[in-house]
């Protein structure tokens, strides 16, 4: 399987004043995409100068497919043109003035066309220590954070576009015309620099003289010698440890994570309903049928960013089955958050990307641990994310399976985790060491982050925590109940009161006062008020006290709250109580 994706906007508030500064400090505004030297080195403007010098000859057909969509309507041929002249404006703003028409840049629609159609005959490059390992980003990194850039490059008619191009260029990526690059001793791929980034030794080559590979992209997927030595799996017997499904740098991660949140000026919540979702009608109709939102609000996210010596592909980070046959989400190629700078914003974008971008989605079931979501996703030039042909439907999985691979291209992975009852994922390697929510990135190709995962490791721990239920706040989310499962909720300690002015401000229990509920407006009518109280989704609201087993047969998140005049129609509501109490949910069965 393949794949592709398409989606969403961005604004700003006062309100995210104390996040903007601390996404800054970690994520600074001229942040490269790590695959790309800065605009000022002298290999890439070398590279651009060589191709834009290159004679593009006869136009492939996806080129001209291209063309004939631009010059046939008027809109599009319109930002085209403008991307590129407001690109020029950002450089003479940035490099504050004559030296900026000195560099090389998409100067016309004609530019990007015949740049598109070198490209398509050229293989990822290794100069000098300067990666320039995404040549169609090279180009379009200075259009893209246009205003006419940001339009062009979320348009699905121009990404379809864009994708029968890239699927061209992978074909020639997968030849033996793409092997070139490794023909030379010393050289590219083959230099000293290069061969110590990448760990030469580890990997099987297709032969052990030149040219190594048979082509790029069989370098790109490369597999190691020995995977048990290199990539060694923690705990292969207990979901309880979560393991990396993938090696690279930590990105960020999120718990708690909204259906629906809105991106602000970068500040880049996740979204889970735009994640888990595609415009493929049959796609929808997949992700709707498992419920893939509701299961995974609440939740946690954790993603990674990969550099171009990581290993590509991916593995299975639990025990389980696959809940369906993985899909592949279309999307668009070389969106990003846009910041306006000339560098771009690409590694800093990836919770934006990974609602917009081209990406993979499969889920596994585990038996003890819930669902756990697994989205390679594409960044930029990457047009082909492969899943292996076991993920099936059903499919029985172990940890260190392989999963799929990246064919080539940035790339980052995001693993979505149930918010479960009772239990809490906590991130951290197998020292012990508890992950930063938001490690320091990259700073260039050939670097990692300030959290390094590999597959195989541990990613992270399930441990068991009582549950805190607050008298002054409406329903709280207590976990996703998943079908087919029994828990049962006990109480733990801790007083509370909904009625602090009748019982002279005593506390007491879960079982609540001697006083019943009779009013329509509390949870529960007929119980005592102030007894606890519980619910799965949108079912009826049951009786906790002080212990209970959740009802049979109902999915959904549980919520627990006191039993009190919620809305506040008969008084104060919940705006005078006091206290909490704590709970144990678990599992039974």
């Amino acid at each position: 399987m393949t794949t592709h994706s398409t989606r969403r906007s961005s604004g700003t508030s006062v309100d995210h004043i104390h996040r903007q500064m601390e996404l800054d400090e970690h994520y600074p505004f001229d942040l490269q995409s790590g695959w790309l030297p800065p605009p000022s080195s002298s290999a890439r403007t070398t590279f651009l100068r060589q191709l834009l010098a290159t004679e593009p000859g006869a136009y492939d057909p996806s080129v001209q497919a291209l063309d004939d969509l631009i010059s046939g309507n008027p809109v599009l041929e319109f930002l085209v043109n403008d991307a590129c002249a407001g690109n020029g404006s950002i450089l003479e703003a940035q490099l504050k003035g004559a030296a900026a028409v000195d560099l090389p840049r998409i100067a016309s629609k004609q530019d990007l066309l015949d740049t598109f159609n070198r490209l398509l005959t050229q293989a990822p490059q290794f100069i000098d220590n300067e990666l320039v390992g995404l040549p169609f980003s090279a180009y379009v990194v200075g259009i893209d954070p246009t205003l006419s850039g940001q339009t062009l490059f979320r348009l699905p008619m121009f990404n379809e576009k864009l994708q029968a191009i890239l699927d061209t260029w992978h074909l020639y990526l997968g030849s033996p015309a793409s092997n070139w690059i490794f023909s030379t001793e010393g050289d590219q791929w083959l230099s000293a620099v290069a061969k110590q980034q990448y760990q030469f030794e580890l990997w099987q080559k297709d032969s052990e003289t030149l040219p190594y590979w048979t082509s790029w992209n069989s370098f790109f997927t490369r597999q190691f010698k020995d995977p048990a030595a290199s990539r060694p799996i923690a705990s292969p017997d207990s979901n309880a440890v979560v393991n990396g499904a993938n090696d690279g740098s930590l990105f960020r991660w999120e718990d708690n994570v909204k259906a629906h949140d809105v991106f602000w000026f970068k500040d880049m919540p996740y979204s889970i309903a735009e994640i888990l979702s595609s415009t493929d009608p049959a796609q929808q109709a997949v992700i709707d049928q498992h419920d893939l939102v509701d299961l995974f609000t609440d939740g946690s996210v954790f993603q990674t960013y990969l550099n171009p010596y990581n290993f590509h592909r991916w593995w299975c980070p639990v025990n389980g089955s696959v809940l369906f046959d993985p899909i592949s989400v279309p999307g668009a190629y070389f969106n990003k958050l846009v910041i306006p700078d000339f560098g771009g914003a690409t590694t800093a974008s990836l919770p934006y990307l990974a609602q917009v971008n081209a990406r993979g989605v499969i889920v596994f079931e585990t038996p003890d641990y819930g669902f756990v979501c697994c989205i390679p996703l594409g960044m930029s030039e990457v047009s082909t994310i492969t899943f292996d042909p076991a993920m099936t439907a059903g499919g029985t999985v172990h940890k260190g399976q392989e999963m799929g691979r990246f064919q080539y291209g940035g790339s980052s992975f995001a693993m979505l985790f149930q918010n479960l009852p009772g239990q809490r994922l906590i991130f951290m390697s197998s020292t012990g060491s508890v992950y930063d929510k938001l490690p320091v990135l990259p700073k260039g190709s050939a670097s990692t982050g300030g959290n390094v995962t590999l597959i195989g490791s541990q990613l992270g721990v399930w441990q068991h925590v009582d549950t805190e239920v607050d008298s002054t706040l409406p329903w709280q989310n207590a976990g996703y109940v998943n079908v087919g499962k029994s828990y049962r909720i006990d109480y733990v300690g801790g007083l509370w009161t909904a009625d602090p002015k009748v019982n002279d401000g005593n506390l007491y229990g879960p079982d609540g006062s001697s006083i019943t509920a009779t009013q329509s407006g509390y949870p529960l009518v007929g119980a005592a008020e102030g007894a606890l109280v519980g619910r799965v989704g949108d079912n009826p609201p049951f009786l906790v006290g002080a212990g209970a087993d959740v009802p049979p047969g109902q999915t959904g998140h549980l919520q627990l709250v006191i039993n009190d005049d919620l809305d506040g129609q008969y008084g104060a509501g919940l705006s005078d109580n006091e206290g909490q109490i704590l709970v144990s949910i678990t599992e039974v069965g």
